[in-house]
C-alpha cells in the first residue's frame, strides 16, 4: 500500500509539472503571436513611410516652412494599411538638434529628451518617453538619413499606447486563465494518476504473484532432489540398483524442473517482448500429421484414441516451433485429463481466411466458474492433481501467448456429453 501511494504521488507530481509546462509554453506562444500581429500593421506603415521618398520630400518642404503641425493623409504616400495610431515626424540636424520645434508645437516637450540614434538607421525600434504628466508614451520609431538643407535625418514615430494597453489587458486575462486551468489540472492530474495506477498495480501484483509462484514451484522439486541425494549419502554401501527408485524419482524431478525453467524463461521473454516470431510457410497437412503421429502411439498405450480430422488443407505462414508447442500443450492437456477409452479429436479447417483448430476430448471437463481462469499462470483447477499429472499450470498460459502472438484467439467450451473443447482461431497471412 505504501509503494502504491508513493508511485501515485510520483505520477501526480509529474502530471502537474507536465500541465504547468504545457500552459507556460502555450501562454508564451500565444503572447508572442499576438504581439507580432498587433505590431505588424504599425511596422508596415512605418516602412512604407520611410521608403516613400516623394512623401518625405513633401513633409520636409512643409515642416521647414515652420507651418502648423500637419495631419497626414493616406493619399500623401500611396496605398497604406488602416492606421489607428498617431504618427509624428521629427527632423534632425547633423549635430542631433530637432529642427522642426515649431511644427511639433506643444508636443515638443515630450520629444525634448529624445536623442538621435544613427546606429539603427532604417530599423524599427521601440521608444519610451514621458509626457508633461509623467505618463509613459510608447512609440515605434524608424530613422532615415536625408540631404535637404539643414536636415540630415528624418525620424518617424508611431504611438503604440493603445497596443500596449491591449497587450497588458490580454496578459492579465491570460494569467488568470492559466491559473484557473492549472488549478483544474491539479484535479485532473490526481484523477489521471489514480487511473494510471490501476494497470501499474495490477501488473506489479501479477509480477509479484509470478515470482512467488515460481519460487514455490521451484522449491518443491529442489527439495525432493535434495532429500533423495542426502539419503544416498546415508547409505554409502548400497548399490545403484538398491537405490534405483530414489535415483529415478530424483531424475524425474530434474526433468520436471528443467521443463518448468524453460516455461518460466519463455513467459519472461514474452513479457519483455524479446521473442522474435519466425514465421515460415508450411503445408497444414504435413505440419499436423508430423506432430500428432507420436502422440497417437502414446494415446494408444493409455487405451485412448487420438484422431485427426482435416476439412481441407492449406499453406500456413506460422512460427512452426511455437505452433508445435501449442498443439503439444493442448494434446498433453487432453491426455492428462481424460480416462481410458476416451476419445481425443483434433479438427483443422479453413474459413473466412482463418485457420480454425480445435482439440476436443471426452474427459472430465471443466467447471464453468474455472473456464475464465485456466489461462492464468500457475492456475490449476485441482491442486491435488498436480503431482499426479505433473503440471505446473503454465501450459495454457503459454498456449494463449502463442496464439495471440500470431494475432489469433483461443477459447474453451464444453464437449457433449462430457469433456472439453479448446478452439483456436488464427488469421491466415498472404
Amino acid at each position: 500500500m505504501k509503494q502504491e501511494f508513493k508511485q501515485q504521488r510520483s505520477l501526480f507530481v509529474r502530471n502537474i509539472f507536465a500541465f504547468g509546462i504545457i500552459f507556460l509554453l502555450l501562454g508564451l506562444i500565444v503572447t508572442q503571436v499576438l504581439t507580432i500581429s498587433l505590431y505588424k500593421n504599425v511596422d508596415e506603415e512605418l516602412i512604407r513611410m520611410v521608403s516613400d521618398d516623394q512623401f518625405i520630400v513633401k513633409e520636409l518642404e512643409h515642416t521647414t516652412d515652420e507651418g502648423p503641425p500637419r495631419n497626414f493623409k493616406k493619399d500623401d504616400f500611396g496605398p497604406m494599411q488602416p492606421n489607428s495610431f498617431k504618427t509624428q515626424i521629427i527632423l534632425w540636424s547633423k549635430d542631433g538638434q530637432i529642427l522642426n520645434q515649431k511644427a511639433l508645437g506643444d508636443r515638443f516637450y515630450e520629444f525634448s529628451t529624445l536623442e538621435l540614434q544613427t546606429t539603427t538607421e532604417e530599423k524599427i525600434i521601440p521608444l519610451i518617453l514621458s509626457d508633461s504628466n509623467s505618463n509613459k508614451l510608447n512609440f515605434r520609431s524608424v530613422t532615415k538619413s536625408v540631404n535637404y538643407e539643414d536636415v540630415a535625418y528624418v525620424q518617424f514615430l508611431s504611438n503604440t499606447n493603445q497596443t500596449e494597453d491591449t497587450m497588458a489587458f490580454f496578459r492579465i486575462v491570460l494569467i488568470i486563465c492559466m491559473i484557473i486551468f492549472w488549478i483544474i489540472s491539479i484535479f485532473v492530474s490526481y484523477f489521471l494518476a489514480k487511473l494510471n495506477m490501476k494497470p501499474i498495480m495490477a501488473s506489479w501484483k501479477k509480477q509479484q504473484e509470478f515470482v512467488e509462484n515460481s519460487s514455490h514451484e521451484l522449491r518443491t522439486p529442489l527439495t525432493i532432489i535434495q532429500a533423495k541425494l542426502e539419503k544416498l549419502f546415508t547409505q554409502p554401501t548400497h548399490t545403484i540398483l538398491e537405490e534405483s527408485e530414489d535415483i529415478a524419482l530424483a531424475l524425474n524431478e530434474v526433468r520436471r524442473l528443467s521443463q518448468l525453467t524453460k516455461d518460466l524463461l519463455l513467459l519472461a521473454r514474452s513479457d519483455s517482448n524479446e521473442l522474435v516470431i519466425d514465421k515460415q510457410s508450411i503445408n497444414s497437412h504435413d505440419f499436423l500429421t508430423t506432430i500428432i503421429a507420436p502422440y497417437q502411439e502414446i494415446a494408444a498405450s493409455q487405451n485412448k484414441v487420438l484422431s485427426l480430422k482435416e476439412l481441407g488443407q492449406h499453406d500456413l505462414i506460422i512460427d512452426t516451433k511455437l505452433l508445435t508447442q501449442l498443439i503439444i500443450i493442448l494434446i498433453d492437456n487432453a491426455l492428462k485429463y481424460s480416462k481410458e477409452t476416451d476419445q481425443i479429436l483434433i479438427t483443422s479447417q479453413f474459413k473466412e481466411k482463418k485457420w480454425l483448430l480445435s482439440v476436443a476430448d471426452t474427459g472430465i471437463g471443466l467447471k464453468d466458474d474455472n473456464k475464465g481462469l485456466i489461462f492464468q499462470r500457475f492456475y490449476r483447477e485441482d491442486q491435488a492433481r498436480q503431482r499426479k499429472t505433473g503440471g505446473y499450470g503454465l501450459g495454457l498460459s503459454i498456449a494463449k501467448w502463442i496464439v495471440e502472438s500470431h494475432g489469433g484467439k483461443i477459447s474453451v467450451t464444453d464437449n457433449q456429453p462430457t469433456g472439453t473443447i479448446f478452439n483456436v482461431s488464427i488469421p491466415m497471412t498472404d
